[in-house]
Protein backbone atom coordinates (compact mmCIF):
# COMPACT_ATOMS: atom_id res chain seq x y z
CA UNK A 1 0.00 0.00 0.00
CA UNK A 2 1.28 3.47 -0.82
CA UNK A 3 2.43 5.59 2.13
CA UNK A 4 -0.05 8.32 1.18
CA UNK A 5 -2.95 5.91 1.50
CA UNK A 6 -1.73 4.70 4.87
CA UNK A 7 -1.80 8.30 6.09
CA UNK A 8 -5.34 8.73 4.82
CA UNK A 9 -6.47 5.56 6.59
CA UNK A 10 -4.82 6.68 9.83
CA UNK A 11 -6.37 10.13 9.71
CA UNK A 12 -9.80 8.67 8.96
CA UNK A 13 -9.47 6.31 11.94
CA UNK A 14 -8.55 9.24 14.19
CA UNK A 15 -11.91 10.83 13.44
CA UNK A 16 -13.87 7.61 13.72
CA UNK A 17 -14.47 7.18 10.00
CA UNK A 18 -14.01 3.43 9.80
CA UNK A 19 -16.55 2.43 7.18
CA UNK A 20 -13.85 2.63 4.55
CA UNK A 21 -12.49 -0.82 5.47
CA UNK A 22 -12.48 -3.00 2.36
CA UNK A 23 -13.99 -6.46 2.25
CA UNK A 24 -11.80 -8.96 4.10
CA UNK A 25 -9.13 -10.38 1.84
CA UNK A 26 -9.26 -7.46 -0.59
CA UNK A 27 -6.04 -5.66 -1.51
CA UNK A 28 -6.11 -2.33 0.42
CA UNK A 29 -5.47 -0.52 -2.86
CA UNK A 30 -8.89 -1.68 -4.03
CA UNK A 31 -10.43 0.64 -1.44
CA UNK A 32 -9.26 3.50 -3.64
CA UNK A 33 -11.26 2.34 -6.64
CA UNK A 34 -14.95 2.85 -7.24
CA UNK A 35 -17.02 -0.21 -6.23
CA UNK A 36 -18.32 -2.50 -9.01
CA UNK A 37 -21.71 -1.57 -10.46
CA UNK A 38 -23.35 -4.54 -8.77
CA UNK A 39 -22.43 -5.60 -5.28
CA UNK A 40 -23.73 -8.35 -3.07
CA UNK A 41 -26.22 -7.10 -0.47
CA UNK A 42 -24.43 -6.05 2.71
CA UNK A 43 -25.17 -4.04 5.80
CA UNK A 44 -21.69 -2.51 5.65
CA UNK A 45 -21.16 0.92 4.08
CA UNK A 46 -18.06 1.23 1.91
CA UNK A 47 -16.88 4.75 1.21
CA UNK A 48 -14.69 5.96 -1.61
CA UNK A 49 -11.56 7.96 -0.71
CA UNK A 50 -13.37 11.12 -1.78
CA UNK A 51 -16.27 10.37 0.56
CA UNK A 52 -13.84 9.62 3.37
CA UNK A 53 -12.16 12.99 2.93
CA UNK A 54 -15.50 14.80 2.72
CA UNK A 55 -16.48 13.28 6.06
CA UNK A 56 -13.11 14.21 7.55
CA UNK A 57 -13.63 17.74 6.32
CA UNK A 58 -17.06 17.96 7.94
CA UNK A 59 -15.60 16.72 11.22
CA UNK A 60 -12.52 18.97 11.26
CA UNK A 61 -14.38 22.09 10.13
CA UNK A 62 -16.99 22.16 12.89
CA UNK A 63 -17.91 25.71 13.84
CA UNK A 64 -18.32 24.87 17.55
CA UNK A 65 -14.74 23.60 17.69
CA UNK A 66 -13.36 26.80 16.17
CA UNK A 67 -15.54 28.93 18.45
CA UNK A 68 -14.37 27.09 21.55
CA UNK A 69 -10.74 27.85 20.68
CA UNK A 70 -10.91 31.20 18.86
CA UNK A 71 -14.11 32.79 20.16
CA UNK A 72 -17.41 33.79 18.53
CA UNK A 73 -16.28 37.23 17.38
CA UNK A 74 -13.34 35.97 15.31
CA UNK A 75 -15.19 33.01 13.81
CA UNK A 76 -18.30 35.04 12.92
CA UNK A 77 -16.19 37.78 11.36
CA UNK A 78 -14.97 35.29 8.75
CA UNK A 79 -18.45 34.99 7.26
CA UNK A 80 -18.10 31.31 6.33
CA UNK A 81 -21.08 29.09 5.47
CA UNK A 82 -20.53 26.64 8.31
CA UNK A 83 -23.64 24.60 7.50
CA UNK A 84 -22.09 23.77 4.15
CA UNK A 85 -18.70 22.99 5.73
CA UNK A 86 -20.28 20.69 8.33
CA UNK A 87 -22.36 18.78 5.78
CA UNK A 88 -20.59 15.46 4.98
CA UNK A 89 -22.68 15.15 1.83
CA UNK A 90 -20.91 18.12 0.23
CA UNK A 91 -17.89 16.95 -1.75
CA UNK A 92 -14.43 18.14 -0.71
CA UNK A 93 -14.08 19.16 -4.36
CA UNK A 94 -17.03 21.53 -4.21
CA UNK A 95 -15.81 25.01 -5.29
CA UNK A 96 -17.33 26.54 -2.15
CA UNK A 97 -15.34 24.23 0.08
CA UNK A 98 -12.17 24.77 -1.93
CA UNK A 99 -12.53 28.55 -1.66
CA UNK A 100 -13.24 28.36 2.08
CA UNK A 101 -10.31 26.01 2.69
CA UNK A 102 -8.01 28.50 0.99
CA UNK A 103 -9.35 31.41 3.07
CA UNK A 104 -9.21 29.39 6.27
CA UNK A 105 -5.62 28.39 5.62
CA UNK A 106 -4.63 32.05 5.31
CA UNK A 107 -6.46 33.01 8.50
CA UNK A 108 -4.91 30.17 10.53
CA UNK A 109 -1.46 31.08 9.20
CA UNK A 110 -1.97 34.66 10.38
CA UNK A 111 -3.24 33.55 13.79
CA UNK A 112 -0.23 31.23 14.18
CA UNK A 113 1.96 34.30 14.59
CA UNK A 114 0.18 35.10 17.84
CA UNK A 115 -1.22 31.81 19.11
CA UNK A 116 1.12 29.11 20.36
CA UNK A 117 -1.10 27.28 22.86
CA UNK A 118 -1.71 23.53 22.59
CA UNK A 119 -5.42 23.78 21.65
CA UNK A 120 -4.75 26.08 18.72
CA UNK A 121 -1.76 24.03 17.54
CA UNK A 122 -3.88 20.85 17.53
CA UNK A 123 -6.64 22.60 15.57
CA UNK A 124 -4.17 23.95 13.03
CA UNK A 125 -2.39 20.60 12.80
CA UNK A 126 -5.67 18.80 12.06
CA UNK A 127 -6.47 21.36 9.37
CA UNK A 128 -3.07 20.93 7.69
CA UNK A 129 -3.41 17.14 7.81
CA UNK A 130 -6.83 17.49 6.18
CA UNK A 131 -5.27 19.52 3.35
CA UNK A 132 -2.61 16.85 2.91
CA UNK A 133 -5.24 14.12 2.71
CA UNK A 134 -7.20 16.04 0.11
CA UNK A 135 -3.99 16.18 -1.94
CA UNK A 136 -3.54 12.43 -1.42
CA UNK A 137 -6.92 11.73 -3.01
CA UNK A 138 -6.20 14.01 -6.00
CA UNK A 139 -2.81 12.37 -6.44
CA UNK A 140 -4.22 8.86 -6.14
CA UNK A 141 -6.88 9.63 -8.74
CA UNK A 142 -4.21 10.99 -11.07
CA UNK A 143 -1.98 7.93 -10.67
CA UNK A 144 -4.91 5.53 -11.14
CA UNK A 145 -5.91 7.21 -14.41
CA UNK A 146 -2.29 7.29 -15.59
CA UNK A 147 -1.69 3.63 -14.83
CA UNK A 148 -4.92 2.58 -16.54
CA UNK A 149 -4.22 4.74 -19.59
CA UNK A 150 -0.67 3.60 -20.27
CA UNK A 151 -1.48 -0.04 -19.51
CA UNK A 152 -4.19 0.07 -22.19
CA UNK A 153 -2.04 2.17 -24.54
CA UNK A 154 0.91 -0.26 -24.35
CA UNK A 155 -0.55 -3.73 -23.81
CA UNK A 156 1.60 -6.03 -21.73
CA UNK A 157 3.70 -3.18 -20.35
CA UNK A 158 4.50 -2.47 -16.72
CA UNK A 159 3.66 1.01 -15.47
CA UNK A 160 5.01 2.70 -12.35
CA UNK A 161 4.48 6.24 -11.07
CA UNK A 162 6.93 8.25 -9.02
CA UNK A 163 7.22 11.83 -7.81
CA UNK A 164 7.63 14.43 -10.52
CA UNK A 165 10.63 16.72 -10.46
CA UNK A 166 9.45 20.15 -9.29
CA UNK A 167 6.76 22.45 -10.58
CA UNK A 168 3.63 23.79 -8.90
CA UNK A 169 1.13 21.74 -10.89
CA UNK A 170 -0.16 18.39 -9.69
CA UNK A 171 1.61 15.66 -11.61
CA UNK A 172 3.70 12.53 -11.66
CA UNK A 173 6.49 10.83 -13.58
CA UNK A 174 5.60 7.56 -15.29
CA UNK A 175 8.05 4.81 -16.08
CA UNK A 176 6.76 2.39 -18.73
CA UNK A 177 8.52 -0.83 -19.68
CA UNK A 178 7.08 -2.17 -22.94
CA UNK A 179 6.52 -5.85 -23.58
CA UNK A 180 9.67 -5.97 -25.71
CA UNK A 181 11.80 -4.37 -23.00
CA UNK A 182 11.92 -0.78 -24.29
CA UNK A 183 11.82 1.78 -21.47
CA UNK A 184 9.89 5.03 -21.74
CA UNK A 185 9.56 7.90 -19.31
CA UNK A 186 6.57 10.23 -19.42
CA UNK A 187 6.04 13.45 -17.50
CA UNK A 188 2.41 14.00 -16.52
CA UNK A 189 0.91 17.20 -15.14
CA UNK A 190 -2.42 18.95 -15.02
CA UNK A 191 -3.28 21.52 -17.64
CA UNK A 192 -2.15 25.06 -16.84
CA UNK A 193 -5.38 25.99 -15.03
CA UNK A 194 -5.61 22.61 -13.29
CA UNK A 195 -4.96 21.58 -9.71
CA UNK A 196 -1.79 22.74 -8.03
CA UNK A 197 0.47 20.85 -5.66
CA UNK A 198 -0.26 23.59 -3.11
CA UNK A 199 -3.69 21.96 -2.61
CA UNK A 200 -5.52 25.23 -2.08
CA UNK A 201 -6.79 26.39 -5.45
CA UNK A 202 -9.84 25.34 -7.44
CA UNK A 203 -9.22 23.81 -10.85
CA UNK A 204 -10.73 25.48 -13.92
CA UNK A 205 -11.91 23.82 -17.15
CA UNK A 206 -9.17 22.90 -19.58
CA UNK A 207 -8.43 25.33 -22.40
CA UNK A 208 -8.41 23.31 -25.67
CA UNK A 209 -6.06 25.91 -27.18
CA UNK A 210 -3.34 24.74 -24.78
CA UNK A 211 -3.85 21.14 -25.92
CA UNK A 212 -3.62 22.21 -29.55
CA UNK A 213 -0.30 23.99 -28.98
CA UNK A 214 1.15 20.79 -27.50
CA UNK A 215 0.09 18.92 -30.61
CA UNK A 216 1.37 21.60 -33.02
CA UNK A 217 4.77 21.41 -31.34
CA UNK A 218 4.72 17.61 -31.44
CA UNK A 219 3.93 17.47 -35.17
CA UNK A 220 6.61 20.07 -35.92
CA UNK A 221 9.19 18.05 -33.99
CA UNK A 222 9.87 20.83 -31.48
CA UNK A 223 7.63 19.20 -28.88
CA UNK A 224 7.48 15.69 -27.50
CA UNK A 225 5.07 12.83 -28.04
CA UNK A 226 1.94 13.97 -26.18
CA UNK A 227 -1.04 12.16 -24.65
CA UNK A 228 -4.17 13.60 -23.04
CA UNK A 229 -5.89 11.90 -20.10
CA UNK A 230 -8.88 13.07 -18.12
CA UNK A 231 -11.20 12.52 -15.18
CA UNK A 232 -13.34 15.61 -15.73
CA UNK A 233 -13.21 18.82 -17.74
CA UNK A 234 -11.22 20.35 -14.86
CA UNK A 235 -9.02 17.32 -14.29
CA UNK A 236 -7.27 16.95 -17.64
CA UNK A 237 -3.70 15.68 -17.59
CA UNK A 238 -1.01 16.17 -20.22
CA UNK A 239 1.59 13.42 -20.59
CA UNK A 240 4.73 14.06 -22.62
CA UNK A 241 7.50 11.64 -23.49
CA UNK A 242 10.81 12.59 -21.92
CA UNK A 243 12.66 14.96 -24.25
CA UNK A 244 15.82 12.85 -23.92
CA UNK A 245 14.19 9.62 -25.12
CA UNK A 246 16.19 9.53 -28.34
CA UNK A 247 19.43 11.06 -27.08
CA UNK A 248 20.76 13.43 -24.45
CA UNK A 249 18.60 16.39 -23.47
CA UNK A 250 19.39 19.32 -21.18
CA UNK A 251 17.43 22.48 -20.52
CA UNK A 252 19.13 25.65 -21.72
CA UNK A 253 19.64 26.71 -18.13
CA UNK A 254 22.44 24.14 -17.88
CA UNK A 255 24.50 26.15 -20.37
CA UNK A 256 23.62 29.62 -19.09
CA UNK A 257 23.33 29.20 -15.33
CA UNK A 258 20.75 30.99 -13.19
CA UNK A 259 20.35 32.99 -10.00
CA UNK A 260 23.99 34.02 -10.04
CA UNK A 261 25.29 30.50 -10.65
CA UNK A 262 27.68 30.06 -13.57
CA UNK A 263 26.59 27.97 -16.50
CA UNK A 264 28.42 25.06 -18.06
CA UNK A 265 30.34 27.00 -20.72
CA UNK A 266 31.90 23.84 -22.16
CA UNK A 267 28.44 22.38 -22.74
CA UNK A 268 27.22 25.75 -24.01
CA UNK A 269 29.91 25.88 -26.64
CA UNK A 270 28.64 22.57 -28.07
CA UNK A 271 25.33 24.36 -28.63
CA UNK A 272 26.36 27.81 -29.91
CA UNK A 273 29.90 27.22 -31.27
CA UNK A 274 32.87 29.53 -31.00
CA UNK A 275 31.64 32.59 -32.91
CA UNK A 276 29.23 33.62 -30.16
CA UNK A 277 31.76 33.03 -27.38
CA UNK A 278 33.36 36.40 -28.12
CA UNK A 279 30.22 38.41 -27.38
CA UNK A 280 30.71 40.78 -24.48
CA UNK A 281 27.68 41.04 -22.18
CA UNK A 282 28.00 44.85 -22.52
CA UNK A 283 26.44 45.25 -25.97
CA UNK A 284 28.00 48.66 -26.67
CA UNK A 285 31.45 47.01 -26.83
CA UNK A 286 30.46 44.53 -29.53
CA UNK A 287 30.88 44.86 -33.28
CA UNK A 288 27.79 42.95 -34.42
CA UNK A 289 28.74 42.94 -38.10
CA UNK A 290 32.16 41.51 -37.25
CA UNK A 291 30.55 38.82 -35.12
CA UNK A 292 28.16 38.00 -37.98
CA UNK A 293 31.12 37.56 -40.31
CA UNK A 294 32.58 34.95 -37.95
CA UNK A 295 29.17 33.26 -37.64
CA UNK A 296 29.13 32.61 -41.39
CA UNK A 297 32.08 30.23 -41.00
CA UNK A 298 30.80 28.51 -37.83
CA UNK A 299 28.27 25.77 -38.66
CA UNK A 300 27.45 25.17 -34.98
CA UNK A 301 26.66 28.85 -34.46
CA UNK A 302 24.54 28.87 -37.62
CA UNK A 303 22.54 25.88 -36.40
CA UNK A 304 22.04 27.50 -32.98
CA UNK A 305 20.81 30.76 -34.49
CA UNK A 306 18.44 28.83 -36.75
CA UNK A 307 17.01 27.11 -33.65
CA UNK A 308 16.70 30.49 -31.88
CA UNK A 309 14.90 31.94 -34.91
CA UNK A 310 12.54 28.97 -34.86
CA UNK A 311 11.80 29.47 -31.18
CA UNK A 312 11.22 33.18 -31.78
CA UNK A 313 8.74 32.50 -34.61
CA UNK A 314 6.97 29.77 -32.61
CA UNK A 315 6.53 32.14 -29.67
CA UNK A 316 5.12 34.89 -31.89
CA UNK A 317 2.87 32.70 -34.06
CA UNK A 318 1.50 30.56 -31.22
CA UNK A 319 1.46 33.55 -28.82
CA UNK A 320 3.38 31.71 -26.09
CA UNK A 321 4.37 33.10 -22.70
CA UNK A 322 6.85 31.80 -20.13
CA UNK A 323 9.10 30.30 -22.79
CA UNK A 324 11.95 32.46 -24.08
CA UNK A 325 12.30 34.04 -20.65
CA UNK A 326 12.24 30.69 -18.81
CA UNK A 327 15.42 28.78 -19.54
CA UNK A 328 14.19 25.51 -18.05
CA UNK A 329 11.13 25.42 -20.35
CA UNK A 330 13.21 24.61 -23.43
CA UNK A 331 16.51 22.95 -24.19
CA UNK A 332 18.46 20.99 -26.75
CA UNK A 333 18.42 17.34 -27.76
CA UNK A 334 21.79 15.98 -28.80
CA UNK A 335 22.06 12.73 -30.78
CA UNK A 336 24.79 11.01 -32.73
CA UNK A 337 22.91 11.76 -35.94
CA UNK A 338 23.34 15.52 -36.11
CA UNK A 339 23.39 18.99 -34.58
CA UNK A 340 21.67 19.89 -31.28
CA UNK A 341 17.94 20.32 -31.85
CA UNK A 342 15.57 22.55 -29.92
CA UNK A 343 12.85 20.99 -27.75
CA UNK A 344 10.08 22.90 -25.98
CA UNK A 345 8.91 21.24 -22.79
CA UNK A 346 6.67 23.86 -21.19
CA UNK A 347 4.95 27.18 -21.93
CA UNK A 348 1.86 29.27 -21.25
CA UNK A 349 -0.75 30.12 -23.86
CA UNK A 350 -1.71 33.80 -23.94
CA UNK A 351 -5.11 34.52 -22.41
CA UNK A 352 -5.88 37.15 -25.05
CA UNK A 353 -9.30 37.12 -26.69
CA UNK A 354 -7.72 37.99 -30.05
CA UNK A 355 -4.81 35.77 -31.10
CA UNK A 356 -4.16 37.20 -34.55
CA UNK A 357 -1.00 39.22 -35.05
CA UNK A 358 -0.72 42.52 -36.90
CA UNK A 359 1.83 45.12 -38.04
CA UNK A 360 2.62 46.06 -34.43
CA UNK A 361 3.74 42.49 -33.75
CA UNK A 362 5.94 42.51 -36.84
CA UNK A 363 7.35 45.86 -35.77
CA UNK A 364 8.26 44.27 -32.45
CA UNK A 365 10.14 41.56 -34.31
CA UNK A 366 12.07 44.10 -36.39
CA UNK A 367 13.38 45.95 -33.34
CA UNK A 368 14.06 42.73 -31.47
CA UNK A 369 11.35 42.91 -28.81
CA UNK A 370 8.80 40.31 -27.86
CA UNK A 371 6.46 39.32 -25.05
CA UNK A 372 9.31 40.15 -22.71
CA UNK A 373 12.47 42.24 -23.04
CA UNK A 374 14.94 40.23 -25.12
CA UNK A 375 17.75 42.55 -24.03
CA UNK A 376 17.75 40.66 -20.73
CA UNK A 377 18.44 37.30 -22.39
CA UNK A 378 21.68 35.34 -22.20
CA UNK A 379 24.21 36.91 -24.58
CA UNK A 380 23.84 34.13 -27.18
CA UNK A 381 20.04 34.22 -27.16
CA UNK A 382 20.11 38.01 -27.13
CA UNK A 383 22.23 38.02 -30.24
CA UNK A 384 19.78 35.86 -32.18
CA UNK A 385 16.69 37.65 -30.89
CA UNK A 386 17.80 41.28 -30.64
CA UNK A 387 21.39 42.28 -31.42
CA UNK A 388 21.90 40.43 -34.69
CA UNK A 389 21.67 42.76 -37.72
CA UNK A 390 18.01 43.08 -38.74
CA UNK A 391 18.61 41.80 -42.27
CA UNK A 392 20.11 38.59 -40.88
CA UNK A 393 17.25 38.07 -38.41
CA UNK A 394 14.71 38.60 -41.20
CA UNK A 395 16.62 36.18 -43.43
CA UNK A 396 16.76 33.53 -40.68
CA UNK A 397 13.08 33.88 -39.76
CA UNK A 398 12.01 33.62 -43.42
CA UNK A 399 14.25 30.61 -43.87
CA UNK A 400 12.74 28.67 -40.97
CA UNK A 401 9.21 29.42 -42.21
CA UNK A 402 9.72 28.65 -45.90
CA UNK A 403 12.40 25.96 -46.20
CA UNK A 404 13.46 25.22 -42.63
CA UNK A 405 12.02 23.58 -39.50
CA UNK A 406 8.67 25.44 -39.67
CA UNK A 407 7.98 24.87 -43.37
CA UNK A 408 5.14 22.44 -42.47
CA UNK A 409 3.48 24.86 -40.05
CA UNK A 410 0.11 25.03 -41.83
CA UNK A 411 -0.04 21.25 -42.16
CA UNK A 412 0.90 20.74 -38.52
CA UNK A 413 -1.76 23.19 -37.35
CA UNK A 414 -4.34 21.12 -39.22
CA UNK A 415 -3.04 17.83 -37.82
CA UNK A 416 -3.07 19.27 -34.30
CA UNK A 417 -6.60 20.63 -34.76
CA UNK A 418 -7.87 17.24 -35.88
CA UNK A 419 -6.15 15.52 -32.95
CA UNK A 420 -7.74 17.81 -30.37
CA UNK A 421 -11.12 17.89 -32.11
CA UNK A 422 -11.23 14.09 -32.05
CA UNK A 423 -10.20 14.07 -28.39
CA UNK A 424 -12.91 16.56 -27.43
CA UNK A 425 -15.74 14.94 -29.40
CA UNK A 426 -14.93 11.35 -28.39
CA UNK A 427 -14.37 11.86 -24.66
CA UNK A 428 -17.41 11.14 -22.50
CA UNK A 429 -16.64 13.65 -19.73
CA UNK A 430 -16.71 16.46 -22.31
CA UNK A 431 -20.19 15.51 -23.59
CA UNK A 432 -21.90 18.64 -22.25
CA UNK A 433 -19.04 20.97 -23.15
CA UNK A 434 -18.23 20.14 -26.79
CA UNK A 435 -19.87 23.26 -28.21
CA UNK A 436 -18.06 25.60 -25.79
CA UNK A 437 -14.71 23.88 -26.31
CA UNK A 438 -15.00 24.00 -30.09
CA UNK A 439 -15.94 27.68 -29.92
CA UNK A 440 -12.50 28.22 -28.39
CA UNK A 441 -10.67 25.83 -30.68
CA UNK A 442 -12.04 26.86 -34.11
CA UNK A 443 -11.04 30.55 -33.98
CA UNK A 444 -7.66 29.59 -32.53
CA UNK A 445 -7.01 27.34 -35.50
CA UNK A 446 -7.87 30.17 -37.92
CA UNK A 447 -5.71 32.62 -35.95
CA UNK A 448 -2.68 30.34 -36.19
CA UNK A 449 -3.07 29.99 -39.96
CA UNK A 450 -3.35 33.79 -40.19
CA UNK A 451 -0.24 34.29 -38.04
CA UNK A 452 1.87 31.92 -40.13
CA UNK A 453 0.83 33.61 -43.34
CA UNK A 454 1.19 37.11 -41.90
CA UNK A 455 4.77 36.64 -40.72
CA UNK A 456 5.77 34.81 -43.89
CA UNK A 457 4.46 37.56 -46.17
CA UNK A 458 5.74 40.38 -43.94
CA UNK A 459 9.22 38.89 -43.95
CA UNK A 460 9.15 38.37 -47.73
CA UNK A 461 8.13 41.97 -48.41
CA UNK A 462 10.49 43.57 -45.88
CA UNK A 463 12.98 46.11 -47.24
CA UNK A 464 16.28 47.02 -45.52
CA UNK A 465 15.24 50.62 -45.01
CA UNK A 466 12.41 49.40 -42.71
CA UNK A 467 14.94 48.08 -40.18
CA UNK A 468 15.82 49.99 -37.06
CA UNK A 469 19.42 48.83 -37.05
CA UNK A 470 21.87 47.26 -39.45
Amino acid sequence: MKISKVLLYAFAFTFGIQQYNPVYGMDPDEAFKSPPPKMAPSSAVFLTPGEIVSKMQAEVLRKDRFVSILGNDIVDSWGFDWSMLENPGVSFGDPRRISTMSSLHTKLQNLARKRHDAEFEILRSDFLKLRDNIAIVHMDRLETIVEQYFSSCFLGSTVECEDKAGGVQLGTQVNVVLLGGEKRKYHVKTHSAGRLSSKSSAAKPVNPQELMVYKVLEHLGFGCETHFLQRSIEDVYIATLDAGHEGSFSVFEKATGTLGAAGDEAYGQTLWGTALQTINPTSSLNDWNAIETVVQSDVIAQNFLLQVASLDMLSRILRLHDLLNNLDNFGFLTTEAGMPFLKVIDFRVADDRIFTVNSDHFGGFLVGNGLYNYVGSHRTMRYGLHDRPTAERVKAALQVLTVGPLVRSHECVELAYQDVRKYITSTDVFAGYVSDMMSQLDPFREALHHNIEFFTESLRSWKPEEGKKE
